[in-house]
């Protein structure tokens, strides 16, 4: 994968790589890093922001809200009805990706749920009432680790997410099941969130990087108080505060989802190859046509071509390969995630 982007220069790259592994951190901590003095480092972020290059977030664990499951599902739909299907998607809130593509599907959607249970819900009422839709395949994500979209190499990348589904729900008789879904609630203790929380969550989401008397003033809170819930969130790792950057802006407009099949007893260790590819930011270990997703970015349809070839085509275990093209992003919620859910809450109250 190359490196660099349209209008960014070697600095303003290293710049955005310090800020994928931490958002807050001080400027002065940025300019030692990078060998500039404080101002300089301050009026080089601030325009990479003012331009919109890139912008810093905060992304909630998915857990802490109470999602317990996610599925993605391919869609075909009728002819002419492409955008107004993808626009009826776009508004349904358990829908957080919404992806024109070409490929064995037109529409590809990524969903959360509390239970995996709800999800039979939201196939029969909410794609069921889509008039448009001519049919649905859905996988069930059993794991799903995402990095940041980077154009860096892979030393310093970070997870951002690791996230494990849980696929089973009330009593079990399997000792190894009983242990995975008391350690899934001790795990929600940990990650447990009010509604104080949410609105910081969502403020952050907005402006990562504002101050905590920002923070607390628009909140009617002190800054101590501010301070403490901020540091908790990034302990428990509720939150991660990061930059979020367009892999377009970074040269690499086009973005590609790869099904693969994989032998049963190598699907972990591929997955951990996969993984570590620069061009990939997220996988996803699925149940259903596939046995694992991949997400990745591309400088062109020719580094795409050779990323199947020379990248994923040499792995031990990869029995078959699928690709779509994404077309057109309809909908990514993942940086607003909070201040969605906080919405809904809200709304029945």
């Amino acid at each position: 994968m190359s490196k660099g982007g349209a209008g960014l220069d070697s600095l303003d790259l290293m710049i955005l790589r310090e800020m994928e592994l931490d958002g807050r951190q001080p400027i002065s901590t940025l300019a030692r890093k990078l060998g500039i003095s404080r101002a300089y480092a301050s009026k080089r972020l601030g325009r990479l922001l003012d331009q919109k290059s890139t912008r810093i977030t905060a992304f909630t664990n998915l857990l802490a809200l109470g999602y317990h499951a996610m599925a993605v599902t391919g869609i075909r739909v009728s002819p002419g009805q492409l955008h107004t299907v993808a626009d009826r998607l776009r508004a349904i809130p358990n829908v957080f990706s919404v992806v024109i593509a070409a490929g064995w599907q037109d529409i590809i959607i990524w969903t959360m749920f509390a239970d995996p249970t709800d999800l039979s819900g939201f196939l029969a009422k909410e794609l069921g009432n889509i008039s448009g839709i001519t049919s649905t395949e859905t996988m069930m994500v059993v794991e799903w680790r995402a990095s940041l979209p980077s154009v860096f190499s892979n030393e310093g990348r970070k997870v951002l997410l690791s996230y494990p589904s849980s696929l089973h729900s009330g009593a079990s008789d399997n000792q190894q099941e009983k242990a995975a879904l008391a350690g899934r609630r001790d795990q929600d203790l940990s990650l447990s969130i009010d509604q104080l929380d949410l609105m910081i969550l969502s403020e952050l989401e907005r402006d990562g990087r504002q101050s905590l008397s920002t923070l607390a003033r628009k909140l009617h809170i002190s800054r101590g108080g501010a301070s403490a819930r901020v540091h908790r969130l990034l302990d428990k790792q509720i939150t991660r505060i990061v930059a979020f950057t367009n892999p377009a802006n970074l040269g690499y407009p086009v973005f590609a989802m790869i099904g693969m099949r994989i032998s049963p007893q190598e699907i972990n260790t591929v997955v951990d190859k996969v993984e570590t590819l620069p061009n990939v930011y997220w996988v996803a270990k699925v149940a259903g046509r596939h046995d694992t997703i991949v997400g990745a970015v591309f400088a062109d349809l020719i580094d795409l071509s050779r990323f199947l070839d020379k990248e994923l085509g040499i792995i031990p275990g990869v029995l078959s390969m699928e690709t779509m093209i994404g077309l057109e992003l309809r909908k990514l919620s993942s940086a607003y995630l909070a201040t969605s859910y906080l919405q809904s809450i809200e709304k029945y109250q």
